[in-house]
């Protein structure tokens, strides 16, 4: 990705924090090769200048901005609303050979609130991607990464009281993955771990390790069409293997899907997979469960300026919230990108989400969101970008519940 639009989407990456990092343990964070996106594309007079290294190419960027919200603590009621003013520099290394590729990169994230001082935060990150191709189909890859973030008010693990500031989160994660492609039979073999701390002495209980493990194998039926099956296991260990209620959290998830891939050029591509999973506690005490599990991205390109994404997502996926022994996702959202002009790009989103837990802590939570966005370069080095977001959770208990909306106003400097 280029560095004009590497640390927005970086950026909005680390915003969701440890939902995303928690979330979907049967995703195995497979480094596929997405197709180049709306933002991505060539743009003649508007691409953004790199610093030569030696054999690096170096891609500095500074969005600076500010966030307009109207319900900061996510609450229903005693809304507060304030202006965050946002500072997030970043810096990308690339080094391409005929056989490999190496990626680093690094971040900070400042956020200062105009009134609430008390939500302040800083966030900063790195991370390293090399992959190797030995011959014409076998390749191996590796990536390594470390983010100090925060638990946000939002996030459906989130329970810290109002006058408390809000929990900073290490997360440190690990992934190896081979990939045969062979004419007509291929093979993705992917292992991984996350590694979740919270710093505040009083969160222990909630730090956790995740393992997980997959094999795709896929069989083309054409050029365009291919089929798939792919296995998996995750394994959480909790740092302390009996929480605050009493109840061990370690547990071990087995699951399938079984899917087909599109190739269809650049008009239709991507996957969709269906199975199931059955989720296994480690507390004697607490039954295992099995459920159906989903997961696929398709994206369907009516022009070449035009990209319309849908995700869809469920499955059973890791938790923290104290008295849930377990957490099932379901996802589905869709995304449109337009290349207005040669420099104005507009998105919009609309996502939907229902959370169940199980255990002690036994309640769905349903969430909404949608947003609305613009980008406009300047010239190659500067570019402006307004986003409008709104979001609405509903619970069966009505404290929790919250609805707000945000508006985003950012400049962004690239090289």
């Amino acid at each position: 990705m280029t560095g004009g639009a590497s640390l927005g989407r970086n950026t909005r990456a680390v915003a969701l924090g440890v939902a995303v990092l928690l979330g979907p343990c049967q995703a195995f964070a497979q480094r596929v090769q997405r197709d180049t996106s709306i933002e991505d594309l060539p743009r003649p007079g508007y691409e953004p200048r790199t610093i030569r290294a030696g054999s690096f190419v170096l891609m500095p960027q500074v969005e600076a901005g500010a966030r307009l919200d109207n319900n900061i603590l996510a609450t229903q009621s005693n809304r507060r609303s304030d202006v965050i003013f946002l500072l997030n520099p970043s810096i990308e290394a690339r080094q391409d050979s005929a056989s490999a590729k190496f990626r680093a990169k690094a971040y900070g994230g400042l956020s200062r609130y105009a009134r609430t001082s008390r939500e302040n935060t800083t966030e900063f990150g790195a991370s390293v991607d090399y992959s190797r191709a030995f011959g014409s189909r076998q390749s191996l890859g590796t990536l390594l990464s470390f983010d100090r973030t925060f638990e946000r008010r939002s996030d459906p693990e989130a329970e810290f009281a109002r006058n408390r500031r809000p929990a900073l989160i290490n997360v440190a994660a690990a992934e190896l993955e081979y990939r045969y492609d062979g004419p007509r039979v291929g093979v993705t073999a992917n292992v991984a771990a996350t590694k979740l701390d919270y710093l505040p002495f009083e969160d222990a209980d909630r730090d956790m390790v995740t393992y997980r493990a997959s094999v795709k194998g896929q069989i083309r039926l054409s050029e365009r069409i291919s089929v798939f099956v792919q296995p998996y296991v995750a394994r959480r260990n909790p740092r302390v293997k009996i929480d605050r209620t009493g109840v061990d959290r370690t547990a071990t998830t087995y699951g399938g899907l079984a899917g087909v891939s599109l190739a269809f050029a650049d008009r239709l591509r991507g996957d969709l997979g269906i199975g199931v999973f059955r989720s296994n506690p480690g507390d004697i005490s607490l039954d295992a469960f099995t459920g159906i599990a989903a997961n696929g991205r398709l994206t369907w390109r009516p022009r070449t300026r035009t990209a319309i994404s849908m995700d869809v997502f469920r499955g059973d996926v890791a938790t923290v919230r104290i008295g849930a022994i377990g957490r099932i996702d379901a996802r589905s959202s869709i995304r449109i990108d337009q290349e207005a002009r040669h420099n104005l790009i507009l998105h919009g989103m609309l996502g939907l989400r229902d959370i169940h837990y199980r255990g002690d802590f036994d309640q769905d939570e349903r969430y909404v969101t949608a947003e609305a966005g613009a980008r406009y370069l300047l010239n190659r080095h500067v570019s402006v970008e307004a986003i409008a977001n709104y979001s609405q959770r509903t619970t069966p208990d009505n404290f929790n519940e919250f609805r707000r909306w945000q508006g985003f106003l950012k400049l962004i400097l690239i090289y």
